[in-house]
């Protein structure tokens, strides 16, 4: 039997992208803060409403991975302005298959998504380095924001309400 194509539970999935993607930093990237919410992943460098987010979705059959804003949102607009300022040399080294969004009413992400039938190994490495590398790419730019002293805090979940992706592939333009 290949290992590399046996199905994997949500959880252990998720543990072992995290496990991988932390082993492929180099030794001198910074190591986030991170939490866990049963299939989610959020890792931050000490503002937790910008953080990766890794989120395998069963009843999609897919796999989110992004850098999320989640604060007020014109923080989160502040924000999604800063990396598509960036998109030139960003999105070549990150892949065609990201995309930054406005997700919700208030919150932004750039983030992409992969398709599965069962959560393997093999996927895992897949997802895993493009952690890694987001990390590696985006890290040093949320780090180094003067963003990332802004705390406004986001509206209450209640008044989230998605809208149409109108900011989708708007780095590409």
């Amino acid at each position: 039997m290949d290992v590399s194509t046996t199905a994997l539970k949500a959880r252990e999935f998720l543990f072992l992208c995290e496990e991988q993607a932390m082993a492929a930093l180099p030794p001198e990237c910074p190591r986030p803060e991170r939490k866990v919410m049963w299939t989610i992943l959020q890792l931050h460098y000490g503002n937790p409403a910008v953080h990766f987010e890794l989120q395998p979705q069963v009843s999609r059959s897919t796999v989110e991975l992004g850098l999320h804003f989640e604060a007020a949102p014109e923080v989160n607009d502040a924000w999604a302005t800063l990396i598509a300022a960036h998109a030139d040399q960003l999105l070549p080294a990150l892949g065609s298959d990201w995309e930054l969004e406005a997700w919700t009413s208030s919150w932004r992400r750039l983030h992409r998504t992969y398709s599965f039938e069962r959560w393997t190994r093999s996927l895992a490495g897949e997802v895993a380095a493009d952690l890694a590398l987001a990390m590696e790419l985006l890290g040093p730019i949320v780090q180094q924001s003067p963003l990332n002293s802004v705390s406004i805090p986001a509206p209450p979940a209640a008044a989230r309400q998605h809208k149409p992706r109108e900011w989708k592939r708007a780095a590409r333009r």
